[in-house]
Protein backbone atom coordinates (compact mmCIF):
# COMPACT_ATOMS: atom_id res chain seq x y z
CA UNK A 1 0.00 0.00 0.00
CA UNK A 2 1.69 3.56 -0.75
CA UNK A 3 1.67 5.89 1.28
CA UNK A 4 -1.13 7.95 -0.74
CA UNK A 5 -3.30 5.39 -0.49
CA UNK A 6 -2.72 5.22 3.25
CA UNK A 7 -3.30 8.75 3.57
CA UNK A 8 -6.65 8.91 1.80
CA UNK A 9 -7.60 5.59 3.89
CA UNK A 10 -7.13 7.44 6.85
CA UNK A 11 -8.55 11.02 5.85
CA UNK A 12 -11.61 8.78 4.83
CA UNK A 13 -11.86 7.27 8.24
CA UNK A 14 -11.17 10.50 10.19
CA UNK A 15 -13.92 12.01 7.66
CA UNK A 16 -16.38 9.19 8.49
CA UNK A 17 -15.86 8.81 12.29
CA UNK A 18 -16.35 12.98 11.89
CA UNK A 19 -19.76 12.74 10.22
CA UNK A 20 -21.16 9.80 12.86
CA UNK A 21 -20.18 12.38 15.92
CA UNK A 22 -21.79 15.15 13.54
CA UNK A 23 -24.97 13.55 13.41
CA UNK A 24 -25.16 11.94 16.36
CA UNK A 25 -24.81 15.24 18.30
CA UNK A 26 -27.91 17.29 15.94
CA UNK A 27 -30.23 14.47 16.90
CA UNK A 28 -29.46 14.86 20.77
CA UNK A 29 -29.44 18.73 20.30
CA UNK A 30 -32.91 18.52 19.38
CA UNK A 31 -33.89 17.26 22.46
CA UNK A 32 -34.77 20.38 24.12
CA UNK A 33 -33.56 20.00 27.69
CA UNK A 34 -35.28 22.45 30.30
CA UNK A 35 -31.75 22.37 32.44
CA UNK A 36 -29.94 22.95 29.18
CA UNK A 37 -32.33 26.63 28.68
CA UNK A 38 -31.46 27.26 31.95
CA UNK A 39 -27.97 26.75 31.78
CA UNK A 40 -27.97 28.64 28.54
CA UNK A 41 -30.38 31.90 30.03
CA UNK A 42 -27.24 31.58 32.77
CA UNK A 43 -24.34 31.92 30.32
CA UNK A 44 -25.98 34.73 28.62
CA UNK A 45 -26.22 36.92 31.96
CA UNK A 46 -22.67 36.18 32.62
CA UNK A 47 -22.33 37.12 28.81
CA UNK A 48 -24.60 40.42 29.71
CA UNK A 49 -22.45 41.00 33.34
CA UNK A 50 -18.90 40.74 31.40
CA UNK A 51 -20.15 43.41 28.39
CA UNK A 52 -21.53 45.62 31.63
CA UNK A 53 -18.39 45.26 33.69
CA UNK A 54 -16.07 45.97 30.64
CA UNK A 55 -18.36 49.41 30.21
CA UNK A 56 -17.89 50.65 33.52
CA UNK A 57 -14.15 50.30 33.92
CA UNK A 58 -13.93 51.90 30.32
CA UNK A 59 -16.34 54.30 31.02
CA UNK A 60 -18.21 52.79 27.82
CA UNK A 61 -21.80 53.65 28.33
CA UNK A 62 -23.27 52.15 24.99
CA UNK A 63 -21.56 49.18 26.30
CA UNK A 64 -23.27 49.34 30.11
CA UNK A 65 -26.60 49.76 28.20
CA UNK A 66 -26.28 47.01 25.58
CA UNK A 67 -25.28 44.48 28.25
CA UNK A 68 -28.17 46.00 30.63
CA UNK A 69 -30.75 45.97 28.11
CA UNK A 70 -29.48 42.65 27.20
CA UNK A 71 -29.84 41.73 30.99
CA UNK A 72 -33.29 42.82 31.21
CA UNK A 73 -34.75 40.84 28.18
CA UNK A 74 -33.01 37.40 29.65
CA UNK A 75 -35.02 38.57 32.82
CA UNK A 76 -37.92 38.74 31.10
CA UNK A 77 -37.59 34.82 29.30
CA UNK A 78 -40.42 32.88 30.19
CA UNK A 79 -37.75 29.63 30.46
CA UNK A 80 -35.92 31.42 32.93
CA UNK A 81 -39.44 31.50 35.31
CA UNK A 82 -39.19 28.00 35.51
CA UNK A 83 -39.48 27.83 39.59
CA UNK A 84 -43.06 28.91 41.55
CA UNK A 85 -41.05 29.97 44.81
CA UNK A 86 -41.74 33.41 46.05
CA UNK A 87 -38.48 34.28 47.13
CA UNK A 88 -37.17 32.87 43.65
CA UNK A 89 -39.20 34.77 42.03
CA UNK A 90 -38.44 37.87 43.81
CA UNK A 91 -34.58 37.40 43.01
CA UNK A 92 -35.68 37.48 39.16
CA UNK A 93 -38.37 40.62 39.88
CA UNK A 94 -35.49 42.54 41.74
CA UNK A 95 -32.23 41.70 38.83
CA UNK A 96 -34.88 42.69 36.34
CA UNK A 97 -35.64 46.18 38.49
CA UNK A 98 -31.55 46.68 38.46
CA UNK A 99 -30.87 45.66 34.94
CA UNK A 100 -33.77 48.54 33.73
CA UNK A 101 -32.10 50.79 36.48
CA UNK A 102 -28.53 49.93 35.15
CA UNK A 103 -29.62 50.90 31.65
CA UNK A 104 -31.35 54.30 32.64
CA UNK A 105 -27.92 55.12 34.45
CA UNK A 106 -26.32 54.47 31.32
CA UNK A 107 -28.56 56.75 28.95
CA UNK A 108 -27.81 59.47 31.56
CA UNK A 109 -24.10 58.97 31.44
CA UNK A 110 -24.04 58.52 35.60
CA UNK A 111 -20.85 56.03 36.39
CA UNK A 112 -21.21 56.47 39.98
CA UNK A 113 -25.25 55.46 39.88
CA UNK A 114 -24.70 52.32 36.95
CA UNK A 115 -21.70 51.05 39.23
CA UNK A 116 -23.80 51.35 42.28
CA UNK A 117 -26.75 49.67 40.27
CA UNK A 118 -24.27 46.92 39.18
CA UNK A 119 -22.92 46.50 42.43
CA UNK A 120 -26.67 46.03 43.61
CA UNK A 121 -27.70 43.47 40.57
CA UNK A 122 -24.51 41.16 41.40
CA UNK A 123 -25.79 40.61 44.85
CA UNK A 124 -29.13 40.03 43.80
CA UNK A 125 -27.53 37.04 41.74
CA UNK A 126 -25.23 35.86 44.46
CA UNK A 127 -27.98 35.79 47.40
CA UNK A 128 -30.33 34.06 44.42
CA UNK A 129 -28.04 31.36 44.12
CA UNK A 130 -27.26 31.04 47.93
CA UNK A 131 -30.85 30.19 48.09
CA UNK A 132 -31.55 28.21 45.44
CA UNK A 133 -28.10 26.06 46.48
CA UNK A 134 -29.44 26.33 49.85
CA UNK A 135 -32.75 25.77 50.28
CA UNK A 136 -34.37 25.16 46.63
CA UNK A 137 -33.19 22.10 44.67
CA UNK A 138 -34.34 23.76 41.43
CA UNK A 139 -31.43 21.50 38.89
CA UNK A 140 -30.58 17.95 39.43
CA UNK A 141 -27.22 16.76 38.78
CA UNK A 142 -27.66 13.37 38.31
CA UNK A 143 -29.60 14.28 34.91
CA UNK A 144 -27.63 17.46 33.58
CA UNK A 145 -24.02 16.23 31.06
CA UNK A 146 -22.80 19.94 31.48
CA UNK A 147 -19.29 21.45 32.32
CA UNK A 148 -21.19 24.39 34.24
CA UNK A 149 -23.90 24.14 36.12
CA UNK A 150 -25.76 27.64 36.91
CA UNK A 151 -27.79 27.25 39.94
CA UNK A 152 -25.31 23.86 42.05
CA UNK A 153 -27.57 21.75 44.40
CA UNK A 154 -27.20 19.54 47.48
Amino acid sequence: MSMTQRWLLVTTGVLLIAGVVSASSETSKSEADPSDQQAALMLAKLACSQKITNGLVTKDFQEIHRGATELSRICEATAWASHNDPVYAHHRTELRKQAQKLAKMAEENNLDGATYSYMHSLNTCINCHEYCRDVLSVIDDSKVNLKVVPIPSN
